[in-house]
């Protein structure tokens, strides 16, 4: 009989389970601020491309273009920090990750081309939006499209991997590798909180676009900042109910969890919830505010830590589940400090230059080249 989980690679962890998970948790926060910016910012800047044809809404045609070229580099900082939140997963749960990921082959496969389409379109739009005509529309509609349907791959496999006790039949059954977990009641719910959280994010940055523009053109930061205060409310607000969907599905061992089962993680789902709701409160404060940058500075403060807090409980959902279904993580160390240390070396480089880019974009004077 073939077991549900693998055993164990007869290769030692690099580092302590610790370290590993930390570093974990740290790429994937990396990783998500862009990722909600690709995901939610080309949603809304579809959006705000068409109904910035009508000439009574210029703003929302600035707000598209700003979109269109922040795009590139959004996208290329997602893959830089997901690339190494995928690494640190795979140590820590590869043998439910690749099992989940074999059934479903050629889908996980096929998110490369996906994003070599989705990077072509984003560039395309970036260098020749002004002699595209109608297709600039079409491309911004693509590159969303293309960026939700990658969320939701990955959302079949994160969600696939923490059944094991149901992948050797879903192989023996069909090992073509063309799988889903369409069926899991957990994956629409799951999908949509992602979604509407990578809006809400998106709100609040536009918000911190107006509070930026507010000294060089105040008629159009005051509208960024009410734009993106709405966007960032509404979006958190229908969240919710998707947040607490969510939950429902969850299979009712590990809900119990977090009705008072586990302190810890009880404690943190709330205060993830508190602190995102003081984050998008503050977003509308900001529209009437004397000082709209301290509002959303507050706000930014708030939903960041908010979101740290939601990637505890979505790591506790993975590791009660697992428990459940009988996995035990690795606890062999043989550590390799040497990688280790050119890996950090490496990473806080990343972030440096992530953090110059993102800066020059956002202080380039229109019609100016960007280093």
């Amino acid at each position: 009989m073939i077991p549900a989980i693998p055993q164990p690679d007869p290769l030692a962890l690099p580092a302590p389970a610790w370290l590993l998970w930390a570093l974990l948790l740290l790429t994937f926060f990396l990783h998500l601020i862009p990722m909600n910016l690709v995901l939610g910012g080309s949603i809304v800047g579809a959006i705000a491309r068409v109904r910035g044809r009508r000439p009574d809404r210029p703003y929302e045609a600035e707000l598209a273009h700003i979109v269109v070229k922040a795009m590139p580099v959004l996208i290329s900082a997602t893959v830089t920090f997901g690339v190494a939140a995928l690494l640190f997963l795979q140590v820590l749960y590869g043998r439910v990750f690749f099992a989940s990921a074999v059934v479903m082959g050629w889908w996980w496969l096929s998110v490369i081309g996906l994003l070599i389409v989705t990077y072509y379109a984003a560039y395309l739009l970036a260098m020749r939006e002004g002699s595209l005509g109608g297709s600039a529309t079409f491309l911004a509609w693509l590159v969303a499209a293309i960026a939700g349907v990658i969320a939701l791959i990955y959302g079949n496999n994160m969600t696939l991997m923490l059944k094991p006790a149901e992948l050797v039949g879903l192989y023996a059954a069909d090992g073509r590798g063309v799988q889903l977990n369409l069926v899991d009641r957990v994956l629409l719910p799951r999908h949509l909180h992602m979604v509407l959280g990578a809006i809400a994010v998106s709100g609040l940055a536009i918000a911190v676009l107006g509070v930026v523009r507010l000294k060089r053109d105040e008629a159009f930061g005051q509208w960024a900042v009410r734009y993106g205060a709405f966007i960032c409310t509404a979006a958190t607000v229908v969240n919710i109910f998707a947040g607490l969907w969510w939950l429902a599905a969850l299979p009712r061992e590990v809900l119990l969890k977090f009705m008072g089962g586990d302190m810890r993680a009880m404690g943190e789902l709330l205060a993830g919830i508190l602190l995102t709701l003081t984050g998008a409160g503050h977003t509308v404060l900001a529209v009437t505010a004397k000082r709209p940058g301290v509002m959303v500075t507050i706000s930014a403060a708030a939903l960041l830590a908010g979101i740290a807090l939601m990637l505890l409980t979505r790591d506790a959902i993975r590791r009660f589940t697992l428990e459940l279904a009988g996995y035990q993580p690795v606890n062999w160390v043989a550590p390799q400090w040497g990688p280790v240390a050119i890996f950090f070396v490496l990473l806080v480089a990343a972030i440096g230059i992530v953090v110059w880019m993102t800066r020059a974009l956002a202080t380039a004077k229109p019609g100016t080249q960007v280093p």
